[in-house]
């Protein structure tokens, strides 16, 4: 499927919203951000089952026999899934306080958050290495840069994607980044 279908698609689901009811909207809308929370926190090597993740969610509970990090893990997620909603519903442009700010709120009850890491990280087992501090925030800057010129050459799909592989290459922060099974995959 190319971006003109996809957006093809989009467009014909934004014309048709109206017709499903409100309650249908939001249970979708819910079902997927658990879902997309439990992956997400998954890929990162979250141990909780998709169950595990609605009860954390929804209803409040904690899960026995789980570290503290995999509980704050899901619930910092979706408080960071929604800040990203609100930035989009409100126009912003994605830039270095919304990105510090997204990962101060993924960090939350975890480690500090939002603030660049000032030491090497190597990721076991990976064939990429991220740059050197010194390096890191060249390269950063550069990053912020090139992201308004390049969402004026790319389509939206292009500029994600883009956009997530320079950053997972960076790897501006000590943690919170990517782990190392989605860097292999995207080196």
């Amino acid at each position: 499927m190319d971006y003109q279908e996809l957006v093809r698609k989009r467009d014909a689901y934004q014309e048709g919203k109206h017709l499903i009811p409100e309650l249908t909207i939001a249970s979708y809308e819910r079902a997927f951000e658990i879902e997309y929370t439990h992956h997400s926190t998954a890929i990162e090597g979250n141990t909780l089952t998709l169950m595990e993740t609605k009860l954390v969610l929804e209803d409040r509970i904690s899960v026995g026999g789980k570290r503290l990090r995999e509980l704050y893990e899901p619930i910092n997620h979706e408080k960071a899934f929604h800040y990203v909603k609100d930035c989009i519903g409100k126009g912003y442009a994605l830039d270095e306080k919304i990105i510090k700010d997204i990962h101060a709120m993924l960090m939350q009850n975890i480690m500090v958050g939002g603030v660049y890491r000032n030491v090497d990280v190597y990721i076991s087992g990976a064939q990429h290495t991220p740059p050197s501090p010194n390096e890191m925030y060249r390269q950063i800057k550069n990053f912020y840069a090139d992201l308004s010129w390049k969402g004026q050459q790319l389509n939206l799909i292009e500029l994600a994607a883009w956009t997530h592989g320079e950053f997972v290459k960076i790897h501006p922060f000590p943690d919170g980044n990517v782990t190392q099974r989605h860097l292999q995959k995207a080196a």
